[in-house]
């Protein structure tokens, strides 16, 4: 980063200059998900990132579950979590998506009608055939398909970043030095890294593995889709993106396969026993 530029200050929402100047209306919403999702590959908490990176980061993230499944899906996805399901909310209401905002409200406040026993079955049960409570957390997911030609969140979305009092735009070598900057200052990383990869869920561990193995470089993981047709049978897809573009992972019968998502070629495949 030049020297003579001045410190960004750790509520900044960063974006690159190139996504403000571009037609795409997604452009500044994708560039903030990009630099939020480098930073937590370093290691950051989602705490010590802008809150309202994070709050646009996770707006998205409910918008294209809504779009691929549903409200269970997305609580399916993001294990219910409080913290994430607070940030979409006050997301919403930033961004003053209000149809959406009262829509979410609803939803969520069918899942906090939920006893801890029956969210727990939820999570860890079958999502598809008979699920009365995957049907009642999407009870009001056709209002929300009802607000695309009324209330566009992608648009709201996007306006609300581009004139967000926060936001700074950077070149992309300044991005880069800026997120650097951020995880040279991390005094316990060692730590981090070493506990983050202890902990990292099954499905991660194997697409680390799946990539290694066929010469690619893990950029993200963008979703699980329980929705997924193999061989006529509903199971869960975790999609990613590497250095040469778009996959996902099949975990079955004690194999892990890694699949181009647009071709659907199998690109490599590993042992995966069940874990005890």
């Amino acid at each position: 980063m030049d020297s003579c530029m001045p410190a960004i200050p750790s509520t900044a929402i960063i974006v690159s200059r190139n996504s403000l100047e571009s037609d795409d209306v997604s452009a500044p919403i994708q560039s903030n998900i990009s630099v939020v999702n480098a930073l937590l590959d370093q290691w950051l908490r989602p705490d010590e990132i802008a809150a309202d990176a994070m709050c646009s980061y996770y707006v998205d993230v409910y918008e294209a579950q809504m779009d691929n499944g549903g409200f269970a899906q997305f609580v399916y996805n993001c294990n219910a979590d409080l913290a994430i399901m607070q940030q979409v909310g006050r997301g919403l209401e930033a961004m003053q998506a209000t149809q959406h905002a009262a829509i979410y409200a609803a939803s969520c406040a069918q899942l906090e009608q939920m006893d801890d026993a029956s969210l727990q079955a939820f999570m860890d049960g079958e999502y598809f055939g008979d699920n009365p409570t995957r049907d009642a957390l999407d009870q009001h997911d056709d209002a929300y398909y009802a607000l695309a030609d009324t209330e566009d969140l992608a648009v709201l979305h996007a306006n609300w970043l581009r004139t967000h009092p926060q936001l700074v735009a950077l070149s992309i070598p300044e991005m880069q030095a800026e997120i650097d900057r951020r995880a040279a200052s991390i005094a316990d990383r060692e730590a981090r890294v070493a506990a983050a990869l202890e902990n990292e869920p099954r499905y991660l561990k194997l697409i680390r593995h799946l990539c290694r193995e066929g010469g690619h470089t893990l950029d993200r993981v963008t979703a699980g889709d329980p929705s997924h047709d193999y061989h006529g049978t509903h199971v869960l897809a975790w999609h990613f993106l590497t250095d040469r573009g778009h996959f996902y992972l099949l975990d079955l019968d004690g194999r892990a396969r890694m699949y181009n998502a647009d071709s659907h070629a199998l690109i490599a495949e590993i042992d995966a026993p069940a874990e005890a």
